[in-house]
C-alpha cells in the first residue's frame, strides 16, 4: 500500500510542477491545452490519494522510511511465524506420542518395568 502511495505522490508532484508553471507561461490557454493530460492526471491522483486517506503529500524520503520500516516489521513477523510453526510441529509430535501411549492396550503396560514405592 505504501509503495502505491509513494508512486502516486511522486506522480502528483510532477503534475503539480506542470500546473504551477502555468502561472509563468506566456500563453496560459495554450499551455493548459498542451498539458491537459497532466491536469487530468493531477486531478485523478489527488482523488485517489484522498481515497487512500492521504490529505497532505508526504516527502519521498518519509514514505521510503515508512516502507523500509514496514518491510523490516514484515521480515521479523515472518521469522516469528516460522519459529512458531516449528514449535507447533514439535507440539503436534508430542501430542501424537501421548495419544499413542494413552491409547495403548492395558496388556502392553505389563511390558513396562514395575516400580516399587517404599514408604
Amino acid at each position: 500500500m505504501q509503495k502505491i502511495i509513494q508512486k502516486h505522490c511522486d506522480s502528483y508532484r510532477l503534475c503539480l510542477k506542470v500546473i504551477e508553471d502555468y502561472k509563468s507561461s506566456k500563453n496560459p490557454k495554450a499551455y493548459r491545452t498542451k498539458h491537459q493530460a497532466e491536469y487530468q492526471l493531477h486531478d485523478s491522483l489527488k482523488k485517489e490519494l484522498q481515497d487512500l486517506g492521504v490529505t497532505k503529500i508526504p516527502s519521498s524520503n518519509k514514505i521510503q522510511k515508512q516502507i523500509e520500516n514496514l518491510e523490516s516489521e514484515r521480515a521479523v513477523t515472518v521469522r516469528e511465524k516460522q519459529e512458531l510453526q516449528k514449535k507447533q510441529k514439535t507440539l503436534d509430535i508430542i501430542q501424537q506420542n501421548f495419544s499413542v501411549l494413552l491409547d495403548a492396550p492395558e496388556s502392553s503396560s505389563n511390558l513396562l518395568p514395575a516400580f516399587s514405592y517404599v514408604f
